[in-house]
């Protein structure tokens, strides 16, 4: 029965592990929103312990969103050491490699932001945020282990680009009464002459 009860006890412990465990996550503001916007896309790391080093690369559907700007989120740096805190490139669908280190053995605990991303929406459809690459050091140069939380966005067509069934019609009301005016100028044309 011993075995049981350490067995059970192994379990509880790993979940409870698992329930307190590091996430790296997409959140895109607005998730819903129109062509021709713009949304800010935050990469957020919530219930670390002993971060130094951050490292990830962000794709999307690089024919709905178009990249416009990077921003260091602040949360590395709010352990007051000095950071330096950047992306390498950017690819078609994806920004590569954005990196964060903070110098001098310094670290940060807690939950916050580690980038913000802007994106201009320049067509209709559904584009996944989704990380990858993600590595996450402590002091000791030791992988955090991680949890990812993906996400998207949707953009939609604007409303006032789409006639409603009323507005159609009245143009179509239009284009008869304009048929019946020009065929009543025809008539009496053809009957003066």
């Amino acid at each position: 029965m011993g075995w049981k009860k350490s067995l059970g006890a192994a379990l509880l412990s790993m979940a409870c592990v698992q329930a307190w465990a590091t996430t790296l996550s997409v959140t895109p503001t607005p998730a819903v929103t129109t062509q021709g916007s713009t949304i800010s896309v935050a990469v957020n790391l919530s219930d670390v312990i002993d971060l130094s080093t951050y490292q990830f690369s962000l794709s999307y559907d690089q024919r709905m969103l178009h990249f416009t700007g990077y921003t260091a989120g602040g949360f590395l740096s709010s352990g007051g050491a000095m950071t330096d805190e950047f992306y390498s490139f950017e690819t078609p669908n994806s920004i590569s490699f954005v990196t964060g280190i903070a110098f001098g053995g310094a670290s940060v605990s807690g939950s916050g932001t580690l980038a913000y991303f802007t994106f201009d929406t320049v067509a209709a459809g559904y584009s996944g945020l989704t990380l990858s690459d993600v590595l996450l050091l402590n002091t000791n140069g030791g992988d955090i282990a991680t949890t990812i939380g993906n996400s998207a966005v949707t953009v939609q067509v604007p409303t006032g680009d789409v006639p409603e069934p009323a507005s159609w019609m009245l143009i179509g009301a239009g284009l008869v009464a304009a048929g019946a005016l020009r065929r009543r100028r025809v008539s009496a044309s053809a009957a003066m002459a």
